[in-house]
Parts: structure tokens; C-alpha cells; sequence
């Protein structure tokens, strides 16, 4: 009997992913955003927590002794259980914080703390070294003792990164079944009231489904400065009511750019265009939510999903066939208005999810058509004809006839002035390939941040990143020199970040990264077509901009920029470096490297600057040999100097082959 289980599940496994996939999207999407119950509140590290207490965005980065202020305020107001969506894996660098979060945690008696679970998938061998299956080994990481010992519980979280998320694990499924962190804090939170806990994972199902109550920030969201202003009782301060809540405190950013600051978001049902995802903790409290009004997502088992969707194929089919085609259609379309609505009132009433995509949007047009092949089919050759035309065509022509319905999509573009940044990361490829994914992810999270950073203070804007490329604009109505200024100090800063960042770089590669500037006229606005639409720059500046960047490779440089983008501005040392025609232009541009202020320039380089300048004055005249041995000399003052190299490699070649 087991085993016929078994195989039943294997059948309808990909139909179940088709339903998942589609099915219980289209169902959220029908019944809206919904009230949160307000058992539930968040403290979010977030972007303007980070701003206004003047800490990194990065929470691991944040002193402990501000969740040592914040812990006896939520308990003394009331919180019922307080949950970190955090890790604090390794020590503080300042360990009286540790010592005083720890006894903030012991004091308060209701704090969960959160531990990583690292899963690797291992494959087994036989005696004769052929693979012989696979095991996974799970390795745990809890918060350092102290913290440990003082919490009421600590439990994993982990969830999918690499699909939509729309289900959980309620308890580890290792070895001891450690529930997790929503399902600890329901634990906690039911203990002291007239709520059956959640206690075993084998008088259930060892992961629930989700469900979600809208997009990002539906259950309620504090800044955690505001409540931290609150717990410190300063001026102004608001004061919260958290009587008989479940706190849960975590990452969650308000805004795209600041979840691009730090992943800790996922795809869901109500990821939307703009980026926006929702947030670990915020799926952890979505969890816990369900958790108490005793109403998580159900879905039927896979024997009554296969019991409705052939019961509903059989009815369809039985229509079809005993009606005419018209009235068929009719009456189909009717059930299944009526089977969308017992779906729908089932789905927002009890929380239980049915198969919808299959019995509607599959089964439904099967049987129409194939009531009307079957009706059709003693009739004559030409009635035969017109039948295999009307199933060529007809999808061709509802398609059009959704086009037309659709309508035009509004979307405002416009023509500016500005300057471009694009940058590259050097053997990008080589690193993915030596690197754990994961850990690359890290790595790109901490790379980027010191990339945006700096371009959103000077008031630019990233608008693309591809894998290790990044585009960034300064735009300006008018062609004055703030854009491309904003712009030169912005990559000027990112060179100084980015040799800070490889300069702390412990167990990894340095990260080098080319820069291009370019500046002119662009066209940003939104591109895209089909209901997909991105905010972008367009136009020959950017393309120039990445070809100047690709320009480094040749001449061994880091940061290059047209001399447009330089012309006039003061402050900024830089080196022309002749001009170059890029692959695809008809028109050299005269390219300079911009090698940092004015100010910080020392007599050693100046010297250089100054004979390799006399070398280009030579080489311009045409005189190759004053030209090679100047080139030569500007090497013997820096070795390493790539545009010194480049040019004495050029008149060397020249010298041999006028």
C-alpha cells in the first residue's frame, strides 16, 4: 500500500509543481492583500535605522549593547517572546556588549536567538569507488555561548534562495527534529495562554505552506530606531504598545536599494516589478502569524487531488460530449465560474488551497475542443477541414485578441545630460568557478556595497547590474559640470573603498575592477516591452562608457575617462593618454586616467606624469626614438606603469617597422 502511495506521488509530481508554480499565485493575486493579526510585530534594521543612528547597513556590523537597550524595553512593554532573525555566530569586538546583550537576553527569559544550518550534499561510493548514493551533512553553527545560555530557545531558519518561496520547514528534519525559529516562538508564545502548542513534527508534516497576507510590509513594521528612540525615552520619541506580542527583529529594507544592499530577501507571490521582495524575518513572522490563528495554507493530499481533478475531468468531458458545441462552451465556462468561486472561498474562508491551473485553464479548453473534434467527427470531409483550421487558428486568433485588450502600457522616457560609470570585475569567472556559491554571494553582497554606496552619496544612480557589472548615471537637465564631477568623485571613492576591502581580504582574492566614465546626452526612462519594463540609460554614452572601461585591459590601467568628462573641472589629477578609436564608433576619443586629487599627487608621480607627458609630446611629432627612450625612462620610475609599457611597445614597433 505504501509503496502505491509512493508511485502516485511520483505521477503527479510535476502537475503539483505546474499548480504551485502558477495556481497558488493566481489565488493570492485574486484574494488581495489581507489584515495581518496583530499578535505579530517587526523591528526592522533597515536602511533608515542604519541612516539616522548612523551605523552600517550591514546588521552583523551593529554594537550588541543596542539590542541589550532594546530588549528590556519590549519586555517591560509588554512582548510576550522576542525573536532575532540574526546570527551572532562569532564574538562582539567589544566584549562587554556580549556581555551586556547576554544579560538583557537572561533577564527578559523569552528571547530566541537564531542558528545556520549548512547543508552539503555528499556522494556515497561503494568498495569498487562507484557512486553508490548521496548523503546530506547538515552542520550547525548556534550564537556564541554566552548568548546561547541566556536564551529561552535557539532555532534554525533556512529557506530556499534559488526559487519563489512558498512553503517552510516547521521542524529541521535532522536527526532531533529542532523546530524552527516560527514554530519555537509559537511554542513560547503559547506556553503561558490557552493555546495548544505545536509540539511534534510527526503529528504533521514536516514543512507548512505560507500563507502570505500581501507584499512587503504587510504585518505591522517598526524602524528599529524608532523603537530604540522609544527604549531610550528620548524627546519626540513615540511610545509602542507591545502587549501580548511576538517580536520579531531582523533585516527588512523599505526600499529596492536597500535590499540591494544586503540579500536577505525572497521571491515570492508578491514579488513585483519593482524588485521589491520580501524579507527573512518578515517570513519568519508571516509563519508564526499563521501559526496562531491556527490557519497555515493546507493543501489536500495528492490522492484527493487526483480524486478532484479527474472527478472534474469526467463532468467537463460528459458535457461536452452530450452537448452541442455552443451550449457547451457555455455551460463549461459556467462550472467553471462556479468551481473558481468554491476554489476562491475555500482559499480566503479556510485556508485551503485546491487545484485550480489544471481543472480551468487545462482541462476545461481539452474537453471543449476535444467535445468538438468528437461531435464533429462522422461529419463531412469539408466540416473535418474546417474543424483542423479552426484548431490551427484559433489560439493565434485569442492571442491577438488579448493583445488588443490589453492596451498600450504608459511609460514616461526622456533625453538628459550626464555621465555614465561603467565598471567590470577582473576574472570574475575564474572566482565562480572556485567558490562555493554561497559564500560568492557573500562576496558580491560586501563587493557591492562598496560600489553603491559612494555613487548614492554623490547623488547617482545604479541603474543595472549584471553579474559583476555595474552601470551608474549622474543626470542633470542642463549640461553643467556637477553630473560628471559627482561622477569622477564617485569612482575616485570606490577605487579608495575597494583597496581598503582587498587590503582586510582574509582567505580570498583581491577583487580588481576596471572603471569607464563617459559623458553626454542619454535617454533614460523605462525599457522593455511584453508588461516587463526596467529603469534604464540608453544611448551612445553608455555604450561608450563600457568600451572605455574595456580599454583598461589594453593599457593596464584602472579608472579611464573621455576627456569630456574631465574637461574643465578642477581638482581632479589626470593623464591624457592619447585618443582611441572603440570597436563600433567612427570617431577616436581622446581618453585621460584620472588618478585621484590634485592634492594627494607626490613629487615622485608628478615627475613621472611629467616625462611621460614629454614622451607623448614626442610621439605625437612622430619622433619614435626620443619618444621609446622617454617611455622607457617613465618605466624606470614606476615598472609597473601600463600606459608607459603600452607606448614604449608602440614606438618599439614602429622604430622596427616605419
Amino acid at each position: 500500500m505504501n509503496r502505491g502511495w509512493g508511485v502516485l506521488a511520483i505521477a503527479i509530481a510535476p502537475f503539483a509543481e505546474f499548480e504551485e508554480s502558477l495556481g497558488l499565485h493566481w489565488m493570492f493575486n485574486l484574494r488581495g492583500p489581507i489584515r495581518a493579526p496583530a499578535e505579530v510585530v517587526i523591528v526592522a534594521i533597515d536602511e533608515q535605522s542604519a541612516d539616522e543612528l548612523g551605523l552600517p547597513p550591514k546588521p552583523r556590523a551593529w554594537p550588541r549593547n543596542l539590542h541589550a537597550e532594546l530588549i528590556p524595553y519590549l519586555k517591560n512593554a509588554g512582548a510576550r517572546v522576542i525573536s532575532f532573525d540574526l546570527t551572532f555566530e562569532t564574538p562582539s569586538p567589544q566584549p562587554a556588549h556580549d556581555e551586556a546583550f547576554a544579560q538583557a537576553i537572561a533577564a527578559a527569559g523569552n528571547v530566541l536567538l537564531t542558528e545556520s544550518i549548512h547543508r552539503e550534499t555528499v556522494v556515497l561510493r561503494g568498495p569498487d569507488g562507484r557512486p553508490n548514493g548521496s548523503a546530506v551533512i547538515e552542520r550547525r553553527t548556534p550564537p556564541i555561548g554566552a548568548l546561547a545560555q541566556a536564551a529561552r530557545g535557539v532555532a534554525p531558519f533556512l529557506l530556499p534562495k534559488d526559487s519563489r518561496v512558498s512553503a517552510y520547514w516547521t521542524f529541521s528534519g535532522g536527526a532531533d527534529d529542532t523546530p524552527t525559529l516560527p514554530v519555537l516562538a509559537f511554542n513560547t508564545y503559547a506556553s503561558d495562554r490557552q493555546i495548544r502548542p505545536l509540539a511534534s513534527p510527526h503529528s504533521s508534516n514536516a514543512t507548512s505552506y505560507l500563507k502570505f497576507y500581501g507584499p512587503p510590509r504587510s504585518i505591522t513594521t517598526l524602524p528599529y530606531s524608532r523603537v530604540l528612540a522609544a527604549a531610550r525615552s528620548l524627546d519626540g520619541a513615540e511610545a509602542f504598545d507591545f502587549r501580548d506580542k511576538a517580536v520579531f527583529i531582523g533585516y527588512s529594507a523599505a526600499t529596492q536599494t536597500g535590499q540591494d544592499r544586503l540579500r536577505d530577501d525572497y521571491r515570492t507571490v508578491y514579488s513585483g516589478p519593482d524588485g521589491l521582495d520580501i524579507s527573512g524575518v518578515e517570513i519568519a513572522a508571516t509563519a508564526f502569524a499563521n501559526l496562531v490563528e491556527d490557519q497555515p495554507l493546507r493543501r489536500l493530499s495528492p490522492a484527493w487531488q487526483l480524486v478532484i481533478v479527474a472527478l472534474w475531468g469526467l463532468g467537463v468531458g460528459l458535457v461536452c460530449r452530450s452537448l452541442r458545441p455552443l451550449r457547451a462552451v457555455a455551460v463549461v465556462a459556467v462550472m467553471a465560474l462556479v468551481y473558481l468561486a468554491v476554489v476562491y472561498s475555500q482559499f480566503v474562508g479556510s485556508a485551503w488551497w485546491l487545484p485550480s491551473i489544471i481543472p480551468i485553464c487545462i482541462q476545461a479548453p481539452l474537453a471543449v475542443f476535444s467535445g468538438v473534434w468528437l461531435s464533429y467527427r462522422d461529419s463531412s470531409r469539408e466540416r473535418a477541414n474546417i474543424k483542423r483550421a479552426f484548431g490551427y487558428f484559433l489560439p493565434g486568433k485569442v492571442v491577438d485578441q488579448l493583445a488588443r485588450n490589453v492596451g498600450p502600457v504608459t511609460h514616461s522616457n526622456r533625453v538628459v545630460f550626464g555621465a555614465c560609470l561603467s565598471t567590470d570585475l577582473e576574472k570574475y569567472t575564474t572566482l565562480a568557478e572556485q567558490m562555493d556559491p554561497a559564500r560568492l554571494g557573500e562576496l558580491m553582497n560586501e563587493y557591492y556595497a562598496e560600489l553603491f554606496v559612494p555613487v548614492e552619496r554623490s547623488r547617482g544612480v545604479v541603474v543595472d547590474v549584471v553579474g559583476d557589472a555595474m552601470v551608474a548615471i549622474w543626470a542633470r537637465a542642463s549640461t553643467d559640470a556637477e553630473p560628471r564631477m559627482n561622477a569622477c568623485e564617485a569612482a575616485l571613492a570606490i577605487v579608495e573603498g575597494l583597496n581598503r576591502f582587498n587590503a582586510a581580504a582574509r582567505g580570498r582574492p583581491a577583487l580588481a575592477t576596471r572603471f569607464g566614465l563617459h559623458a553626454g546626452d542619454m535617454l533614460i526612462g523605462s525599457i522593455g516591452a511584453s508588461g516587463h519594463f526596467e529603469y534604464r540609460a540608453v544611448g551612445d554614452i553608455v555604450n561608450t562608457a563600457s568600451r572605455i572601461q574595456s580599454l583598461n585591459k589594453v593599457l593596464g590601467t584602472r579608472l579611464l575617462a573621455s576627456d569630456t568628462t574631465v574637461a574643465g573641472l578642477q581638482g581632479l589629477a589626470t593623464r591624457p593618454l592619447g585618443s582611441f578609436l572603440m570597436a563600433g564608433k567612427s570617431n577616436p576619443v581622446a581618453i585621460v586616467e584620472l588618478l585621484g586629487k590634485a592634492a594627494d599627487m607626490s613629487a615622485a608621480r608628478t615627475k613621472l606624469f611629467a616625462t611621460f607627458a614629454d614622451a607623448m609630446s614626442a610621439y605625437v611629432e612622430g619622433r619614435w626614438d626620443a619618444a621609446c627612450a622617454l617611455f622607457a625612462e617613465a618605466l624606470r620610475m614606476e615598472p609597473a606603469d601600463g600606459p608607459s609599457r603600452f607606448y614604449r611597445d608602440r614606438c618599439e614597433q614602429l622604430v622596427s617597422s616605419p
